[in-house]
């Protein structure tokens, strides 16, 4: 098949989403297909080139208000004559999405909408443009596509609920890359080089954005009477600055310098190697699509403690093979902290089970089979 991806951002940026249709697209060139990826120009390369066999169509970017990337180059070319079997968006809140179901008005070409999930973290007039948004164009583009795929039961629902057709959503999850042999995985080394030997270590692996709930994580550490190191693995995403700068200064208000450390963004060998250092992963969301990080953390055997929300829920059980608290609570989350840390029989039994659930539901062979049906099926009801 021609298959189009289109999306925001695509590597070197970097994101869960940015992961996931890269990880796709390789995958569906090894399985044979031809591949186009159309995004961003952030950050600026070559707007033409071939990665990993991909082609990768980059257009310029005007500006990202909200981290919504503006392309008005993106529209002229999808209304041409391009001749794909399949074209795949993601994201229905990206200009991105919206031009490529504008262009199928005119093109009419199979199309299919994957949703990586719903929580933005907004207030006020933010949130007052989200409701709006979701309530016209956000509508309109669930209800133009051929086919939506969310990550997680619990978001197709939603996806429902906001204009989606129950019998044109399938629910597929991601996949977690195994960990390439190539990759030399070193937690002593990680640990000797941020002073970490003999500490109990909690990571989190993620952009820094309000959704993700940092600021309760600070708090609970400020409760925790382990006192456990705390590296937070990320930067800021686009349209969020000043996050990260209002984070340290929580973290200097409560006196906690010497205790959470802000590393910035990872290569993959080096985030793989803080997985392997950690005593407890831990992602304090809001909501979430498919929490990629959670995942990978499970694919090391460690525990992972989320918040009892969208998209963490469908991945972690609470007490088979992670454990679960309510979110926005630091006290309950300082707690829990405090509790798993102290329990190192119990942290070993749930991230066993862990790596096992990843092992059986999260791999690339599986997942991309189910999303090759999903095309399959469009095509077929195209041509009926």
């Amino acid at each position: 098949m021609r298959i189009l991806q289109v999306v925001a951002y695509y590597p070197p940026h970097l994101g869960g989403l940015e992961q996931h249709v890269e990880g796709l697209s390789r995958k569906l060139v090894e399985a044979g297909h031809q591949v186009t990826v159309y995004t961003a120009n952030v950050p600026k390369l070559k707007l033409e080139e071939v990665v990993d066999g991909v082609n990768v169509r980059r257009f310029r970017c005007l500006a990202s208000p909200l981290g919504n990337p503006l392309t008005p180059g993106l529209l002229g070319r999808l209304l041409k004559n391009d001749r794909f079997d399949i074209v795949h968006t993601h994201v229905h809140y990206h200009m991105c999405s919206n031009l490529t179901v504008l262009s199928n008005v005119f093109r009419r070409r199979p199309l299919v909408l994957t949703c990586h999930g719903l929580e933005l973290g907004y207030h006020g007039w933010k949130r007052a443009l989200e409701v709006a948004f979701n309530r016209t164009v956000g509508w309109w583009t669930f209800r133009s596509v051929d086919r939506v795929i969310a990550l997680t039961p619990t978001l197709a629902g939603m996806v429902e609920e906001l204009g989606a057709r129950r019998e044109s959503t399938a629910v597929v999850p991601g996949w977690i890359e195994p960990v390439s042999a190539d990759v030399r995985v070193d937690p002593a080394g990680f640990r000797a080089a941020y002073g970490l030997a003999g500490r109990k270590l909690v990571v989190f692996a993620g952009r820094l954005l309000p959704a993700k709930g940092l600021s309760y994580l600070i708090d609970a550490v400020s409760q925790c009477r382990s006192r456990p190191m705390v590296a937070i693995i990320g930067d800021e995403a686009p349209g969020y600055a000043g996050c990260k700068e209002s984070l340290v200064e929580q973290v200097k208000l409560l006196g906690l310098e010497k205790q959470v450390l802000f590393l910035g963004r990872f290569a993959r060998e080096d985030l793989e190697a803080a997985y392997e250092a950690a005593d407890l992963c831990v992602l304090p969301s809001l909501g979430e699509g498919l929490p990629v990080s959670v995942l990978e953390a499970m694919s090391h055997g460690k525990c992972a403690l989320g918040t009892d929300v969208v998209g963490i829920r469908d991945v972690i059980r609470d007490g088979w093979n992670g454990a679960l608290v309510e979110a926005k609570n630091p006290a309950v989350l300082a707690q829990r902290i405090d509790v798993l840390l102290g329990d190192d029989e119990l942290r070993a039994r749930l991230g066993a089970q862990a790596r096992l659930d990843v092992e059986q539901n999260y791999t690339p062979r599986a997942v991309l089979g189910r999303i090759l049906d999903v095309y399959r099926e469009v095509q077929e009801s195209k041509r009926s």
